[in-house]
């Protein structure tokens, strides 16, 4: 009795925390993720959408993927949980270059900040936010493999609206119901409203 309930309130888990992993995303785009400073120039502060512009749509895309889980049907939750797998790994793929090397991914600011184009020697420092972004990337991916084996099992959503078929296992047929209302039964009383067999001769 309580399996239904309990695969619908893991669905709700994992639709909370897509929401929040893409806010996380998106957060992290505005985020600084590397102060450089080039030779003979003032600091440059590089954002994470600086580095990695397509940082924040990603995120958009997590918040909006997290929606459609709710309303989805099983064959489109696999789906769902192969994209979602793989916006995880495009947002780890985007930072973590950044995590390993402050400076990567932050040529295009400092020559917009220098007026210099090609390469500048700076000295950067990095922020905790490109690894926040990065943790949120491999756990997008996590949620999207645990969408993949566990949503087969979650409830359909237009499940509750469907009418149960009797206990008795026959398949009430509308016009039946409608000559037992004319007749004067209740068809709601759960008995079988079609009319039994004749008295036999």
């Amino acid at each position: 009795m309580t399996a239904r309930p309990a695969r619908a309130g893991e669905r709700l888990v994992l639709v909370l925390v897509v929401l929040a992993l893409g806010g996380v995303v998106v957060l992290c785009s505005t985020q600084v993720f590397s102060t450089v400073t080039p030779v003979d120039a003032k600091a440059v502060r590089v954002t994470g959408q600086g580095i990695a512009p397509a940082l924040a749509p990603l995120g958009i895309v997590l918040l909006a993927l997290a929606a459609a889980l709710t309303i989805a049907g099983r064959a489109a939750r696999v789906v769902l949980g192969l994209v979602l797998v793989l916006l995880g790994a495009a947002v780890v793929l985007l930072t973590l270059p950044n995590v390993l090397d402050p400076a990567a991914g932050t040529r295009g600011a400092v020559s917009t900040a220098t007026g210099v184009a090609g390469h500048v020697t700076v000295v950067a420092a990095g922020t905790p936010w490109p690894l926040v972004a990065v943790v949120a990337g491999v756990l997008a991916a996590l949620a999207g493999a645990a969408v993949l084996v566990r949503s087969p099992g979650w409830p359909s959503g237009g499940g509750r609206y469907r009418q149960a078929a009797p206990t008795g296992g026959r398949r009430s047929d509308p016009v039946d119901e409608w000559d037992a209302l004319t007749a004067g039964a209740d068809p709601t009383s759960g008995e079988d409203p079609r009319p039994g067999p004749g008295p036999t001769p």
